[in-house]
Order: C-alpha cells, then structure tokens, then sequence
C-alpha cells in the first residue's frame, strides 16, 4: 500500500494472510426482436474486494489510519511472492474491522473498492 496514492511508496500492510479481488461488470439487456438468445451490453468494472489478516501492533495501524481518513489510497495485491511483477493495483478506498477474542487470536478484515483506474501495469515504471 502507498498512502500517498503514487504507488512509489509502497509498503506492506499489516499481517495479512487473505485477500480476495471482484472484477464484476454490469451488463444491460440490450436483446432485440428476432434475437435467437440474450444480448448484453457490458458496463465499466465494479472493482472491489476483502482483506483480511492478524493483528500486528506496529504494521495493522496503517489499516486502521487509512479507513478512517477520506484520501485513498494505493493498492498493489500480489498472488504469489514467487512472481512479484505479477499484480493487480490502483487507487482504493479501504474500510477496516478487528475482532478480538478472549480464546484466539486478533484478526483484521477491510474491503476495498476502486477509488480510480486499476490495472496489472506499474505506474511508476509502465508497461
């Protein structure tokens, strides 16, 4: 995550061990008369998504800091360490949760959806 919204920056967040990405699209009806089947006009993507993760008190604040303020933020998910250049970024909105309980352990959640362009380029060095 990059706060500043750059994508320069970008630093870990928190102890995550899950997330999850939503690429839907609307698509309007668009079927006419003599249409053998459905036709669709597809809309612009919906992108959103969940995190989730355990508590660390020195990394899970930047979470917490970004949920609660209005700017959004810079977003890079990366599916495996093994292939870093391969990713999903862009600007985001982020909420945040944290669960405690008396007999495990202090998870965090969030969800996230675009608050700009996403894509699997990096903006710093391009395509």
């Amino acid at each position: 995550m990059d706060t500043t919204g750059v994508g320069d920056a970008l630093t870990p967040v928190a102890a995550l061990n899950a997330w999850s990405l939503d690429l839907k699209r609307d698509r309007a009806d668009a079927t006419c008369f003599g249409d053998t089947n459905k036709v669709y006009v597809q809309g612009l993507p919906d992108i959103s998504g969940d995190l989730g993760g355990v508590w660390d008190e020195e990394q899970s604040w930047a979470l917490f800091d970004v949920a609660m303020g209005d700017t959004p933020v810079f977003l890079r998910l990366i599916p495996s360490t093994l292939s870093a250049a391969d990713f999903f970024n862009g600007l985001a909105y982020l909420d945040s949760a944290i669960e405690v309980k008396a007999d495990g352990v202090i998870t965090i959640k969030g969800s996230f959806a675009a608050a700009g362009p996403w894509s699997t380029e990096d903006p710093v060095v391009g395509p």
